[in-house]
């Protein structure tokens, strides 16, 4: 099976899944760009085990990419599967068009989203090229209701686990309380921690935690922000301003010194505004840890269960953010109970999993047009 996919810049747990998938078929990855301006990844494409191209082009803001020989590349190719990563760049959108003038069923993938209030015109075009697939593949709940309301065809739509947790059993091992003490006194954490990870920008929301914490902060709980970004200089006036104590602001760190944190943590906290999914939340659970999260976290839908795995608040909701950790930091047997539900829904959530589920949507894909010819995906 050669298949080929479209998307736009290499990602770490993009590359983690592009190297599963490859080892069931042909897999080809072309990228729209090296990088894009708000991220901060390093990548090892040395080790990628696909094959892989760089289209030339140039990028517009953050994310628009325009690569003027992506028509010729498809001329000058052919695959059993076409995915596109996305639909929105000029890019995709001329794939889209080219793909759906010469017959060629592919499939749109989705990692989650929200139904927009745009004017008629923004939704029309959105709901043009959504509709356009062939067939869809959602990374859940959520997302599969963002793709029905932008005109995707139910019957079509094939959910996937969405996941970037590739960590090794070494890696997820559970900290000893030993291991925990020493590594909170190594970096000054207090008895009980919070963390959240992310970039320090609007849409994650961390003024809310800094809020919330100011009921939460008794000199034996620490609050971890890691990530980094434009926001830092605020939170460090908020956190004065409001006489917080034990707050750490972190930079953006590598994969093994995170991993540290998330087996020191007893708490993991994403109080987003807005996230079309929010893979954190994979990493968390991974780590067994018990979360506390907004409706704003796409992955919310699909990941955390309400009183079983985690708490979920209304976006902004400060009270209810606090209500949600203050539980939890008080009752062990609650952090607990909540941490191995974390784990029993995280093994459903791995790369190998998201890979092999692929696998599936193609084959079935693959079947259908064999029996029915190529209209049945038209």
């Amino acid at each position: 099976m050669n298949v080929l996919y479209v998307t736009n810049i290499p990602s770490p747990y993009r590359i983690d899944f592009f190297n599963e998938l490859a080892r069931s078929c042909s897999l080809t990855v072309w990228f729209q760009a090296p990088t894009e301006a708000n991220r901060q990844w390093e990548v090892r494409l040395d080790r990628a085990s696909f094959a892989y191209k760089f289209l030339p082009g140039m990028t517009f803001g953050l994310d628009k990419h325009f690569n003027w020989t992506v028509r010729k590349e498809l001329r000058e190719s052919k695959f059993d599967v076409y995915v596109l990563g996305c639909y929105s760049s000029p890019t995709e959108m001329t794939v889209i068009r080219w793909l759906k003038s010469r017959k060629r069923p592919f499939l749109l993938n989705t990692d989650g989203g929200f139904p927009g209030h745009e004017n008629r015109i923004k939704h029309w075009l959105k709901r043009s090229f959504i509709s356009a697939a062939d067939g869809w593949l959602s990374s859940g709940r959520n997302g599969t209701a963002y793709l029905l309301h932008y005109g995707a065809k139910s019957g079509r739509i094939w959910e996937y686990p969405f996941s970037s947790s590739a960590y090794t059993e070494e890696q997820l091992r559970p900290y000893s309380r030993e291991e925990k003490e020493q590594f909170k006194r190594r970096h000054g954490l207090k008895e009980r921690v919070l963390l959240s990870v992310g970039q320090f920008i609007e849409r994650k929301g961390f003024e809310d935690l800094l809020t919330a914490y100011s009921s939460l902060d008794n000199g034996k709980t620490s609050l971890v922000l890691i990530g980094g970004g434009p926001l830092k200089e605020r939170y460090e006036r908020t956190i004065r301003d409001k006489r917080l104590r034990n707050v750490q602001l972190l930079e953006f760190m590598d994969a093994e010194t995170l991993t540290s944190f998330y087996r020191s943590a007893d708490v993991f906290v994403m109080p987003t505004r807005y996230d079309i999914w929010g893979l954190v939340l994979n990493e968390a659970l991974a780590f067994g840890l018990p979360i506390v999260t907004t409706r704003g976290a796409g992955a919310a839908y699909s990941l955390v269960e309400h009183g079983v795995n985690g708490f979920v608040t209304a976006v902004g909701d400060v009270a209810g953010i606090a209500r949600g950790c203050r539980a939890l930091l008080r009752d062990e047997s609650l952090r607990e109970r909540f941490g191995q539900a974390a784990r029993n829904k995280a093994e459903g959530y791995t790369v190998a999993r998201m890979a092999e589920r692929h696998l599936e949507i193609f084959e079935t894909m693959l079947e259908q047009r064999q029996l029915y010819g190529p209209k049945v995906m038209s």
